[in-house]
């Protein structure tokens, strides 16, 4: 059967933003790198920086205090339903991660309130969080009952203090909380000293949604189960974890957090082929190239694969680009979830059956690692105590296809273009109560980065574009079912530092960041559900020392969307760290 069309009533225009002819055949970005490779490398890296003014985090630099960070997304939809709030940590302090003993992670018992007893149509973790003074941005993560709930980061503040609210929609998470009480924890590694003096003091409550005719119960899972935190570099790049599996399992989702993190790999999108680094030693560039993979396995078993979306913090390439309005994702990093339900019948024995996770590659400089954790999601046939299955069609690719184009032209100055897609089918069934299921998940997935250095990374232009298609068609035990998922991810970062003769030195950088999804669920070939996300942030930063001082930035944001809720379209504007009509 043909998959259905996308969402009928989808505004006119692009279903992801097009291409320009501006960035074409060009991108890089070393120099940007090295603002973060300044305080991760310490002395050794100096050198390598000495093309920006602004290695390390700063006061708001448009003055002593800028707005509280604010966004055009979409607020949550919370029911209009009877709630009770929980507040598992008020005001906290993080100071020092590191200390004797460290003051991370906070942990504390979750305890559902009695008042607002399960099910529930809604549960809803929300963050307050202030800091003032200066500070690097942090991540952070939130757990309950050891699973990752959220990965998120924080803002860099100005002398005078600001504040921002994350909410999250925990709502899948709900297994966990109708079971009792649970451990949450709150891990954030923050360092205080002379001069990073930013102490981060964070609220932290959920809030529990009861049902109504209009608000029932949410669905979700049966059981979770998580791999626990992992953690991947280039000499150990692999983690696993043996599970067992629900012997009446009867669908499988697995959800991802993750990031990569230390000098490179935070900016693992903007690194160089190693071709390009080893014929250019005095540069200090990252290598490995742009492309990023992180593979699931199922006993060993390719059974998906994840591409991270370019996550820019607040301290990413120039601070002035992210005050007030945080990159894409920034506060609320992505769950990447892959259908594993193909793979059900191999699980059904009772045996613990080892899960695992792999980057395909990765710096090996100080402190570069990808760090995360799995969740996965067993939905169970509550009329039988066993089911059978079987997997019967992998056309999984090891790995993905790359292929690098490389024009060095000396002096430092380069052009590359890397390549990479997927096209993967996997199909099973499991025999249930209901009759036997078969589903079959298909991926192509497709990423382009073009990248162009000039002048010893002082002239960096990178235009990085994925396309990202996952499908999941069930049959038997109804009609035929099908959901699609098309998601498109394009950035482009323009870059430049000059000097004169008299030592003025001027920076200027510029981005275009883009998310744009559409999700569609169909019956019997009609769509039954649509949602669409089309969100983008230009933000422009400008820097002059010497004849005269500039610290001056702007940034537009728009957010259209189309859902269950109705329609929802906001755009921002912001000069100088402050909203703009």
């Amino acid at each position: 059967m043909p998959p259905p069309e996308g969402c009928p009533d989808r505004p006119p225009g692009p279903r992801r933003r097009p291409r320009t002819a501006r960035h074409e055949g060009h991108p890089l970005a070393v120099r940007p790198l090295l603002r973060r490779a300044v305080r991760l490398l310490g002395a050794t890296a100096l050198t390598l920086a000495a093309t920006l003014t602004t290695a390390g985090p700063a006061h708001a630099d448009f003055g002593a205090d800028y707005h509280d960070p604010y966004t055009a997304t979409r607020p949550l939809t919370r029911p209009d339903t009877r709630s009770c709030t929980v507040e598992v940590m008020h005001d906290r302090e993080f100071r020092n991660g590191y200390g004797s003993p460290p003051d991370t992670p906070y942990t504390a018992t979750l305890t559902p309130p009695a008042d607002c007893a399960g099910p529930w149509s809604a549960v809803v973790l929300d963050l307050h969080g202030e800091v003032a003074g200066r500070q690097f941005d942090r991540i952070f993560s939130v757990r309950i009952g050891g699973v990752q709930v959220l990965l998120s980061s924080t803002p860099e503040p100005s002398k005078d203090g600001i504040a921002w609210n994350v909410e999250r929609d925990v709502t899948r998470y709900a297994p966990l909380l109708a079971a009792g009480p649970q451990p949450f924890s709150l891990d954030l590694a923050n360092v205080t000293d002379a001069t990073y003096t930013g102490v981060y003091r964070i609220t932290a409550s959920l809030t529990f949604y009861t049902t109504s005719d209009r608000w029932p119960a949410a669905r979700t899972a049966d059981r979770l189960l998580t791999t626990g935190p992992f953690s991947l570099t280039q000499a150990a790049p692999t983690a696993t974890r043996d599970l067992t599996f629900p012997q009446n399992l009867e669908r499988l989702t697995a959800e991802v957090y993750t990031r990569g993190g230390g000098a490179c790999e935070e900016f693992a999108y903007a690194s160089a082929p190693d071709a390009f680094v080893s014929a250019n030693p005095s540069l200090g560039a990252c290598g490995k190239g742009p492309f990023r993979e992180l593979r699931l396995s199922v006993d060993g078993r390719v059974a998906g694969a994840v591409w991270p979306y370019p996550v820019i913090y607040t301290g990413g390439w120039d601070p002035l680009l992210w005050r007030p309005v945080p990159g894409i994702f920034a506060f609320d990093l992505p769950a990447y979830r892959l259908d594993l339900t193909p793979y059900v019948g191999l699980l059904l024995d009772g045996r613990p059956h080892t899960v695992g996770i792999t980057v395909n590659a990765s710096e090996a400089q100080s402190n570069d690692v990808w760090t995360g954790q799995m969740n996965l999601f067993a939905d169970t046939d509550h009329g039988a105590a066993r089911t059978t299955g079987q997997l019967t069609d992998h056309r999984v690719a090891p790995e993905a296809a790359v292929t690098t184009t490389l024009a060095d032209h000396g002096g430092g100055s380069g052009d590359w273009t890397v390549t990479a897609a997927r096209h993967d089918r996997a199909r099973g069934w499991v025999q249930t109560s209901h009759g036997r299921i078969t589903t079959e998940v298909r991926d192509d997935l497709a990423f382009r980065s073009a990248q162009q250095l000039r002048d010893g990374g002082n002239d960096v232009a990178l235009h990085d574009a994925t396309d990202l298609t996952r499908s999941t068609a069930t049959s038997g035990g109804g009609p035929h079912r099908t959901t699609t998922v098309h998601e498109g991810e394009p950035l482009d970062v323009t870059y430049r530092v000059t000097r004169d003769a008299a030592g003025n030195t001027d920076q200027q950088t510029a981005m275009d960041l883009g998310y744009h999804r559409e999700a569609t669920a169909a019956t019997g070939g009609h769509v039954t559900e649509c949602t669409t996300v089309d969100h983008t942030l230009r933000p422009t930063a400008h820097r002059h020392d010497g004849d005269r001082t500039v610290r001056t930035g702007s940034s537009t944001e728009d957010y259209r969307g189309t859902g269950p809720d109705g329609p929802y379209h906001r755009t921002i504007g912001t000069v100088d760290g402050w909203p703009v009509p």
